[in-house]
């Protein structure tokens, strides 16, 4: 089959049409009985070149199925997956909302592993460890959804109800001051892809490249991930001090993200951020781990001049706003990345993929009331957000 260029060649592997299969074949077959043989499809030569043409091409589809499952660009589902098994790397799962809930009450009172909270809707949150009510009248209580997927990506101020208030007594008011983040389905393949090259030398190393892996892999609810570091003598730029890391993490708890940075931290090496965990070493001691969160920039966003068809359907402004928010993210959302450009040039094409859309003008911006056809351009430590609040429609 090489002299037809089938099979696998220089350029990869190259599987034939049912077409090219059948004209080879009716070729060797007038080689071999002569020029006149009848090879109609109504003929009992024809119809078997036919049948051995198509179960030919089967064959081929299954061979290239197999030169795929070797790549992580064309391989999908277990082949993939193996691929993924080789660097350390496995799929995520269908994976719970995390946050945290403020909880007011006595002094001292303890907040136990497994204590339940819930949203008007009936979404239900349990505490992941035990937790005391501070000097304050508050505690920050680490909790996550009780079932699996997005649903759990609550808005703040939502999980306002005690599920079983008898449980713990004199607790008064319960709230999550921000929103929760990290319930998926489980993971796609192509999210699966985009994880497996994001992991550089997950097998093995304390780089930043390393921790940066360790931290897309191990942290439930995870995001997005960033490290950056300072091996000079001097403060950088950005502060951070003489040779040490900065962490900035997009979803999941405090606790799984500093104690994965613990894992993968070279000895000797500072940790830099906001946000400081204390984590206990297997000496017996404590060693705080710090990190930062990606800073919110806020993003507006107008549509004027909207034009549509009978294709429109009643809900399209809805579900444009939807379409731009899932684009550019939110606080419980990917979307552009962590230090990522916004780029307005991109919006036209998520708004056209609402049937019926026409024509428009967009605009986009930090301020409500300074709109511009203009891109929006973020800090390597920030990361545009957006809600369907924000977008608006003009005239």
């Amino acid at each position: 089959m090489s002299d037809y260029g089938w099979g696998l060649t220089s350029l990869g592997f190259r599987r034939p049409i049912y077409t090219e299969l059948l004209d080879a074949l009716e070729y060797k077959a007038r080689e071999l009985f002569g020029s006149t043989v009848n090879l109609s499809v109504r003929s009992p030569l024809g119809l078997f070149l036919r049948i051995f043409a198509w179960m030919l091409n089967i064959l081929f589809s299954i061979l290239e199925d197999v030169y795929n499952s070797r790549f992580v660009d064309t391989a999908v589902g277990a082949s993939l997956l193996n691929l993924g098994r080789a660097i350390g790397l496995r799929i995520l799962p269908a994976q719970k909302a995390t946050g945290y809930l403020k909880v007011t009450g006595p002094e001292g009172t303890v907040i136990p592993e497994g204590w339940l909270a819930e949203t008007a809707a009936g979404v239900q949150f349990f505490a992941v460890e035990d937790t005391t009510i501070g000097g304050d009248g508050t505690a920050l209580v680490p909790v996550r959804c009780t079932e699996t997927g997005p649903d759990g990506n609550v808005p703040e101020g939502t999980v306002t109800t005690i599920t079983n208030p008898g449980a713990v007594a004199g607790i008064t008011s319960v709230t999550n001051e921000k929103a929760f983040t990290g319930g998926r389905e489980r993971e796609t393949d192509e999210e699966f892809r985009d994880r497996y090259y994001a992991s550089v030398d997950k097998a093995g190393g304390v780089n930043a490249d390393a921790i940066r892996g360790a931290l897309l892999q191990d942290v439930p609810g995870i995001l997005e991930a960033k490290v950056f570091e300072n091996d000079t003598d001097e403060v950088d730029e950005f502060g951070l001090p003489p040779h040490s890391i900065e962490a900035v993490a997009y979803g999941g708890l405090d606790s799984d993200i500093a104690n994965v940075i613990y894992a993968k931290l070279g000895a000797g090496i500072q940790t830099f951020g906001e946000v400081n965990v204390p984590v206990m070493t297997g000496s017996g001691n404590t060693k705080n781990i710090r990190f930062n969160r990606p800073q919110a920039v806020q993003v507006y966003v107008r549509i004027d001049n909207l034009v549509t068809d009978g294709a429109f359907p009643m809900n399209g402004r809805d579900l444009i706003k939807a379409a731009v928010v899932a684009y550019i993210g939110s606080q419980e959302d990917g979307g552009v990345g962590v230090g990522e450009t916004l780029y307005h040039q991109q919006l036209p094409a998520v708004l056209y993929t609402v049937p019926g859309v026409l024509d428009f003008d967009i605009f986009i911006g930090t301020d409500p009331d300074d709109l511009k056809q203009e891109n929006i351009e973020v800090t390597s430590r920030s990361k545009v957000v957006t809600s369907e609040r924000q977008v608006s429609f003009g005239e």
